[in-house]
């Protein structure tokens, strides 16, 4: 075979060895549009979040006169429970003010070891109509308290109590269904023998569905 030869075959072989290595790709999309409409538009499981009647007068008209522990004393005279409350996702305004409920809420609550009981220090409200649906909430453990040996969420909806335990992550609640106008209290009890600051977080889904739970 000459060198011409040759060199050709050596071409083919490479041109081959590069078809059959190459990688073949089928090719699919997804495109999509997402409208955003402000807190005024709320409506539905939208219009759903945290108050405190305390902290918003006139608010009593349109849910239930609760969350008014949300800057109680615990202890002394300096320490005191304190609620930062998040983004504002729904707000309606009527002659006598305007009004908001929070996405969500960080909640700092001084205690010195032993138990305590931490009554109606927010609320979980949902303002709507009689045209509105029925929402169905859910609570669920995402991180759970440590440095406590006991420590749970307690949910009030009238006389009926639902509690949470925040010592086991993903523990959820069953179902509450809550009317155009509803509200839940939120209770916390507590128990510590040490010393340390426990952090705990709690998912609060709501859906117009009913029988959907959220996915583990």
């Amino acid at each position: 075979m000459d060198r011409r030869a040759a060199a050709l075959l050596l071409v083919a072989v490479v041109a081959l060895a590069s078809v059959v290595n190459a990688t073949v790709f089928a090719y699919r999309w997804l495109s999509g549009t997402v409208s955003i409409e402000g807190a005024d538009k709320a409506r539905g499981a939208a219009c759903t979040g945290f108050y405190s009647a305390a902290d918003q007068s006139g608010i009593t008209q349109f849910l239930p006169n609760l969350g008014t522990n949300y800057n109680a004393p615990t202890y002394g005279t300096t320490y005191s429970i304190t609620v930062t409350p998040g983004a504002v996702v729904c707000q309606w305004t009527t002659a006598s003010g305007t009004y908001k409920l929070y996405e969500g809420i960080t909640v700092t609550i001084p205690v010195t070891v032993g138990s305590w009981y931490i009554q109606d220090f927010y609320a979980f409200g949902y303002n709507g109509t009689g045209t509105t649906p029925t929402v169905h909430v859910y609570f669920r453990v995402e991180d759970t308290a440590e440095y406590v040996t006991t420590a749970k969420l307690i949910i009030w909806k009238g006389t009926t109590r639902v509690e949470l335990d925040l010592l086991s992550l993903g523990a959820m609640t069953s179902v509450i269904s809550l009317s155009p106008c509803d509200a839940l209290r939120l209770d916390l009890y507590l128990n510590a023998s040490t010393t340390g600051t426990a952090t705990f977080r709690v998912g609060v889904y709501v859906t117009q569905e009913s029988g959907e739970s959220p996915s583990p």
